[in-house]
């Protein structure tokens, strides 16, 4: 395990080595490989299925709630985090063709956007479609890791095996790269004494660390700073698709982050392992999340801050907008 992730890294780092070659490394050839090898998989799952959709039994987990339960579990895809990085990259990646016109950016990336949402859901769409399938014939996996493992090797033995490494791999990788590049460029901009290649480096050695606690226990350690950053990224998102009501003023972002954040944090908390969660400190916050924050029980407390937030922020600036004029 250690010496395949210091190999995958490695790659990771020497094609994150140029940003401005990236659209060819993962456009070009890494997708395109990616999806080809997705597609073998799925054409065989839903020719010949494990089992039929309708006779899977519900989990228990999604036995009620099953919206609020699907949109926790999509914290674990990291798209809304990922997003506010990779924007930036794709913007590059667009000057880097030589566009340098603002609308024509502006509008090749929602472009690009749009055909990122419809093909990622598809993808999702069709894998968790073909997970359910799969519990005709097998029981439910620890992690959807697992589960392709048995799906391909169900179907193809050995080659299957093969085949699911090299879409895992790819995947991983691309994504690796793009993550290692934004992560890179954002840190050469607040660091400007640093080079690029050094934060290249650095963002490499640590999640080849990382790597190797295994996926499991990386989902459980991760979940407590995606229930405190997720909703600070939604609230951010969402706060700049609106932005023109507002006129993108700053104290409306500075409101609605600070009223999120309280409720992140206290979300966060009761995510968090035992050994912070039921500490005196963070027991009495969570009690006051389940007393006063609606939705706190399904993990979304924050949503109600973070409207409060906004109404507070948006009434400040209509009123002190009209006081100036």
């Amino acid at each position: 395990m250690a010496i395949f992730s210091i190999l995958f890294f490695v790659t990771a780092w020497w094609f994150s080595r140029k940003p401005s070659k990236i659209l060819d490394y993962v456009g070009k050839f890494l997708n395109p490989v990616f999806l080809a090898l997705l597609a073998i998989l799925l054409v065989l799952a839903f020719a010949s299925p494990l089992g039929d959709i309708s006779n899977a039994p519900i989990q228990p987990n999604y036995q009620s709630g099953a919206f609020s339960g699907g949109f926790w579990e999509g914290y674990n895809t990291l798209d809304a985090l990922a997003s506010l990085a990779f924007g930036i990259l794709i913007i590059q990646a667009i000057k880097n063709r030589g566009v340098k016109d603002g609308p024509t950016i502006a509008i090749d990336t929602i472009k690009a956007g749009t055909v990122s949402i419809v093909l990622m859901g598809v993808i999702y769409s069709l894998l968790s479609y073909m997970g359910t399938m799969s519990l005709g014939n097998f029981a439910v996996s620890e992690n959807g890791g697992v589960a392709l493992a048995q799906i391909s090797q169900y179907y193809l033995g050995t080659y299957g095996s093969i085949i699911l490494a090299l879409i895992v791999i790819v995947a991983c990788l691309k994504t690796g790269i793009g993550l290692i590049t934004s992560f890179s460029e954002t840190f050469v901009i607040l660091f400007p004494k640093q080079k690029y290649l050094f934060f290249t480096t650095l963002v490499s050695a640590m999640a080849c660390l990382f790597a190797n606690v295994g996926l499991t226990r990386i989902i459980e350690l991760a979940t407590p700073v995606l229930m405190f950053l997720y909703p600070l990224a939604i609230t951010l998102v969402l706060l700049a698709i609106i932005g023109r009501l507002f006129n993108n003023d700053r104290r409306v972002y500075q409101v609605t982050t600070l009223f999120t954040l309280i409720a992140s944090i206290i979300d966060g908390l009761n995510a968090a392992p035992p050994a912070i969660s039921q500490s005196s400190g963070a027991q009495m916050l969570i009690q006051l999340g389940e007393q006063y924050l609606p939705f706190f029980a399904i993990g979304m407390g924050w949503v109600l801050p973070a409207l409060t937030g906004f109404i507070v922020s948006l009434i400040w600036y209509t009123t002190t907008k009209h006081r100036h004029n």
